[in-house]
């Protein structure tokens, strides 16, 4: 009769593990060099009115390949439901090393309501970082390693347009810091499937 009830236990913990709200992480990767080649100039300076631009800048890869399509573009499809979770982040195609991207707005301009408001979010955990040398090998546990993300509840299924800013940086190499190239926005549609 023990068993019985550990099985039923068991179950019971598999069943509500499909109950708990998914985290589906989307990384932004942008072209900085395509940027800073077709808009020499740089970008506006004033963070409430970003310079517009193309979807060719820029795509999105989602950590929910099994239920995305879309993937490696600048419009996307999700699958989550109704209390899951949407986290953001944006890096530019240097790993934000020579040239460096901060998503800093997402605001919807268009379709249903899918997600709730979005919240800046920074999170310390261990993390890791490779050995200098010949080899990245052996890795180094960092335990203090900060995360940041841009995040958001899945509030229903539908089709949503949006509106994303980001500050580009760029390296002022006579000074030896980062400099403000410009404040840039596009405007991807991400769908959400229930």
């Amino acid at each position: 009769m023990d068993s019985n009830l550990k099985n039923s236990e068991v179950l019971e913990a598999a069943l509500n593990l499909n109950n708990v709200a998914q985290i589906t992480n989307i990384q932004i990767i942008i072209d900085t060099d395509k940027i800073q080649n077709d808009y020499p100039n740089g970008g506006s300076t004033d963070s409430t009115k970003p310079t517009p631009i193309g979807h060719q800048y820029q795509y999105m890869v989602s950590s929910n390949l099994a239920g995305s399509n879309g993937s490696g573009t600048a419009d996307l499809t999700i699958t989550a439901l109704v209390g899951d979770l949407v986290r953001f982040n944006a890096i530019s195609e240097y790993d934000n090393f020579n040239s460096a991207v901060i998503m800093y707005n997402v605001q919807k301009f268009g379709g249903s309501n899918v997600f709730g408001d979005f919240t800046s979010k920074v999170f310390t955990a261990p993390g890791i970082q490779p050995s200098v040398g010949a080899s990245p090998l052996p890795i180094q546990v960092v335990n203090n390693m900060t995360f940041w993300f841009y995040q958001a509840d899945v509030i229903s299924s539908g089709t949503e347009q949006y509106n994303i800013s980001f500050a580009l940086y760029t390296l002022d190499r006579n000074a030896g810091t980062m400099k403000l190239f410009g404040y840039f926005v596009w405007d991807p549609t991400i769908i959400v499937n229930g």
